[in-house]
């Protein structure tokens, strides 16, 4: 049976809390930056039509349920074939440029929470180049912030990952058609729900596809440096406990002039046999090898609001490398889980993805996105849980990104401790190598009681556990259609009128 233990209501709100502290009126879309900048049209593009054979999106979500219950190897080669598919989808090239020049992958022409609030009366997007970067907002929970960099005989490590929050087109129109990131929205919305336990959102049609890139920065505007440090992932860890960058022991080189030749070679932060003139070509990798851009004035400065006293500060001219992406879709009513991370050997990549995933890549992928692994997780628990109840003799389902859960410690989960039971023994799952995003994003919800001030959850994360639909959990909240990214940008413009407008009623 799943145990839980609650600390304490605050407690929970308090980690759970991603709102972006925004004072009463003050509009989500404000930027401090005051650079005088070169703005681009950008047309967000729709997922493209692939000609990979077996690949249909948006899936029938019966398919899709199919594959999931199918207990042979077939089944998994399905629900894998899928996953590769978006992700080729993703990074195919669009016909959109930015003001810079650089023709942009499909997944970087779409808008992220801010974009979309701001175009509510704007047919085009128009923006210096790629979307903002930002610290994730997941790593600001308890104990999983660790940006300390690992000092090695001749390289420093930087340690910390940038990201942004973008929809696909078809999830813009829903989020801004209905003004899902408008408090006044939400709690019109939870109010006209009626006393029904469990209130909902409306929800995202299912061409609907939210991502969340990641990116670490590489001092390239620096012409003396050439070779830059990576940690990179050599498989889980079966120790209970949080499993940072600064705890998986093994690097790679990025060389920014060509000098890679790597071929699935990684260091060792022990290696000390090794400095920046004598590192073998195996271990060094070439930028073509990643999935990046430079970055422009805006977008450095961008970069570098709110940063941490251990992180690096971004210039224009410097690089950001693809490190991680979590991918969703709406094609079931759980929505599909996939995340990928570059990976030095992605053909044979170790847990939480395999060699059985790695072998169902696309040819279409371009040298760049074929470097990059792949997790999915397209249920919670094994054997495939039910709407409502939950399933006994329990598998936990592991799927997480290791540049974002991996060093989740049990702090994150704000006392909601969960285990699993299987035919043997009980499991607990609430680190971040024992996690799962469907099982985790089932709890995105919002507090209506705090929308006129700084909006939160009281639901948790969670590991990788069951939770149903109609959890009493979610009583008096408003569930967000498994998308924590309404939680954390809401805009409170109004909202405190608006309230006060239903007081005189």
């Amino acid at each position: 049976m799943k145990k839980f233990f609650v600390l304490s209501t605050v407690g929970v709100a308090m980690a759970i809390a991603v709102g972006c502290g925004k004072g009463e009126e003050q509009s989500a879309t404000s930027k401090p930056t005051t650079l005088n900048i070169n703005l681009a049209t950008i047309t967000p593009a729709p997922f493209p039509e692939l000609q990979i054979p077996g690949f249909t999106f948006p899936e029938d979500a019966d398919t899709i349920i199919s594959w999931v219950q199918d207990t042979t190897e077939q089944g998994k080669t399905n629900v894998y074939k899928h996953g590769w598919g978006i992700w080729a989808g993703l990074t195919a090239m669009s016909n959109q440029v930015s003001s810079i020049g650089d023709t942009l992958r499909v997944y970087e022409t779409w808008q992220t929470p801010k974009e979309i609030i701001a175009s509510t009366n704007i047919t085009e997007v128009k923006r210096d180049n790629r979307t903002n970067l930002k610290t994730p907002k997941q790593l600001g929970h308890a104990g999983s912030v660790d940006f300390k960099p690992i000092q090695l005989k001749s390289f420093t490590i930087n340690t910390s990952v940038k990201e942004s929050v973008a929809y696909d087109p078809t999830a813009a129109k829903r989020a801004k058609d209905s003004s899902l990131f408008m408090a006044t929205k939400l709690y019109e919305i939870y109010e006209r729900k009626g006393d029904s336990v469990i209130k909902n959102i409306p929800a995202f049609p299912n061409t609907s596809i939210l991502i969340k890139p990641v990116y670490k920065l590489l001092k390239t505007a620096s012409d003396s440096l050439e070779l830059f440090p990576i940690a990179t992932w050599h498989g889980t860890t079966e120790t209970f406990k949080a499993f940072n960058e600064t705890d998986w022991g093994t690097y790679v080189i990025v060389s920014t002039k060509g000098k890679g030749a790597g071929n699935g070679s990684q260091l060792h932060y022990l290696d000390k046999g090794f400095d920046s003139d004598n590192i073998p070509a195996k271990y060094i990798y070439n930028l073509s090898d990643f999935i990046h851009y430079t970055l422009s004035a805006e977008d450095a400065s961008a970069y570098n609001e709110g940063l941490d006293d251990n992180e690096e500060k971004a210039s224009e001219g410097d690089t950001v490398i693809l490190v991680a992406m979590h991918v969703t879709t709406r094609e079931i009513e759980r929505w599909t889980w996939q995340t990928y991370w570059w990976a030095p050997d992605a053909t044979n990549a170790p847990l939480p993805s395999s060699k059985a995933i790695a072998n169902q890549q696309p040819e279409m992928l371009d040298a760049a996105a074929s470097h990059y692994a792949m997790s999915v997780a397209y249920y919670m628990v094994n054997p495939l849980e039910g709407k409502y109840k939950t399933p006994k003799n329990q598998a936990p389902n592991y799927s997480f990104n290791p540049y974002l859960e991996a060093g989740f410690s049990y702090g994150v989960f704000a006392g909601y401790f969960s285990d699993i039971d299987t035919p043997t023994e009980q499991i607990p799952t609430y680190v971040g190598v024992r996690t799962n995003c469907m099982s985790c994003h089932a709890m995105a919800s919002i507090d209506p009681l705090t929308l006129q001030f700084d909006p939160q959850s009281i639901t948790p994360y969670v590991g990788a556990s069951y939770t149903g639909l109609n959890d009493a959990i979610f009583k008096n909240q408003l569930k967000l259609d498994f998308a924590w990214s309404i939680e954390g940008n809401i805009d409170t413009t109004g909202i405190s009128a608006y309230l006060k407008k239903l007081k005189r009623k």
